[in-house]
């Protein structure tokens, strides 16, 4: 396996430690985090220093001094705020290396998303009534998290897609024709997915969404077992209990249709071809991923406001990702070690071990210092990469979900067959908070040697 799987991203610049750094990458954090600190302290004192002044010096101000004095304060507050934030990232990272040195996880047990209660619910309820009626957005569900939903008829769906079996470039695959007709809550909002085929960084896709426990079956797709988990545009479904239909109004109205004449024989003749040498490649939302969206700059902070009002993440999740990327930004600049690091062989070659895992099979994920051994100078065993997001769950233990030992090559559409099987845990999904809380939770996969049975 050459290329990452789902879930496994290009390792960080923190992973091309060797045996022996972890003190020094603490070092590297404990320098940034004394000089923010300090230069936060520096800040705060400056910052009541001006708002003493303003008391302290008699007789009225004239503009241009108090155009000084505003300016001085909103600077101030920047530079001793962003201070803050690396400090605090810093010391998130001291935390987290500690306890992977010492074996222990700290996934999140909590979902990332929340919910509003009935005075939330009442205020989106009526916002969404004055875009309807007021300012006329009535073609968007805009679905958030939680939300109870109703997948339309395939037929219903097939008018909305294009030659290709696509809407805005998202194919609607023939597995997905099982749940229509189907009620199921909305899992989170896709408003940027991270790019991790075609390495073109996050991108935002429009108007699109993850239904819970709903991921590809791979049924109609050669039986791959990568389990991605499914993507839906929003003109795909309706609220459920919805009576609006073809002639209705509304932002719960069947859409329009797109002149297409497909039939749902068409979804698999769409969802593979043959080559020039007549090997069968496959289509499907993976190796079209970044199809129809548009670029995304991780520095623009409106992404992470967006996931805040939605509902894709809490307040906390979100300033804790906040706080590590502040941080590694500045270890960027100076040279030094990112959160989270780990240390790999200067090693061509990696290890194998086989514990013939099945699903139901209960294992315990060995913690960092066992792990790293096992790869190569280019963090990867046997061809698969072993990426930071994969920290947080070294040293818990999980049941085995599936066997993976055929899947798509992302880039091609070929059909791998993997001489090394990997394996996917029940309820271990990528975070996405190294990757601008990008939403597509992934399934991660794992080798054998990094698991023993519990």
């Amino acid at each position: 396996m050459t290329a990452a799987g789902p879930g496994q991203l290009p390792p960080r610049s923190a992973g091309g430690l060797h045996r022996g750094a972890m003190s020094a990458a603490r070092r590297s954090y404990w320098k940034t985090v004394v000089a923010a600190s300090l230069a936060a302290g520096v800040g705060g004192a400056l910052l009541l220093g001006a708002l003493a002044a303003r008391w302290l010096l008699p007789g009225p101000w004239a503009l241009i001094g108090w155009l000084a004095w505003g300016g001085a304060l909103l600077l101030l507050v920047l530079a001793s705020g962003s201070a803050a934030l690396v400090a605090c990232g810093g010391l998130i990272g001291l935390r987290r290396d500690a306890l992977e040195a010492r074996g222990v996880p700290y996934a999140a047990r909590r979902p990332r998303e929340w919910t509003p209660g009935p005075a939330g619910g009442a205020a989106w309820w009526i916002l969404r009534l004055i875009r309807e009626q007021v300012l006329g957005r009535s073609s968007r569900l805009s679905l958030r998290p939680g939300e109870l939903v109703e997948v339309r008829s395939v037929q219903e769906i097939l008018e909305t897609l294009d030659g290709r079996g696509t809407l805005d470039g998202l194919p609607f695959m023939p597995e997905m024709a099982a749940f229509c007709g189907r009620q199921f809550r909305v899992f989170r909002r896709v408003d940027k997915i991270n790019d991790w085929v075609g390495h073109t960084g996050l991108r935002r896709p429009r108007d699109t969404v993850m239904l819970e426990q709903l991921s590809c079956s791979g049924a109609h797709h050669g039986g791959c077992q990568a389990n991605c988990q499914l993507r839906w545009k929003e003109a795909w479904l309706k609220r459920a209990g919805s009576r609006t239909g073809a002639r209705g109004g509304g932002a719960d109205a069947a859409p329009a249709r797109s002149g297409m004449s497909l039939a749902e024989a068409d979804l698999l003749r769409l969802a593979r071809r043959e080559d020039a040498s007549d090997e069968t490649r496959y289509v499907c939302q993976v190796t079209e991923l970044a199809a129809g969206t548009t670029p995304l700059r991780r520095n623009d902070p409106r992404h992470y406001l967006r996931d805040l009002l939605w509902g894709n993440v809490r307040p906390g999740p979100l300033l804790v990702s906040v706080c590590i990327a502040t941080f590694n930004w500045v270890q960027h600049l100076r040279g030094g070690v990112s959160v989270p690091s780990y240390a790999i062989m200067p090693q061509l070659t990696s290890p194998h071990e086989t514990l013939d895992l099945q699903p139901g099979d209960v294992v315990r994920i060995k913690p960092k210092r066992e792990i790293e051994p096992t790869l190569n100078a280019k963090s990867r065993n046997r061809g698969l990469w072993f990426d930071a997001e994969m920290l947080r769950f070294c040293g818990g233990s999980y049941r085995v979900l599936a066997r993976v030992e055929r899947l798509i090559e992302e880039r091609t559409g070929k059909m791998l067959q993997l001489s090394s099987p990997c394996i996917i845990l029940d309820g271990v999904t990528a975070s996405g908070e190294y990757q601008g809380l990008c939403a597509q939770n992934e399934s991660i996969f794992w080798r054998e040697i990094w698991l023993e049975r519990a």
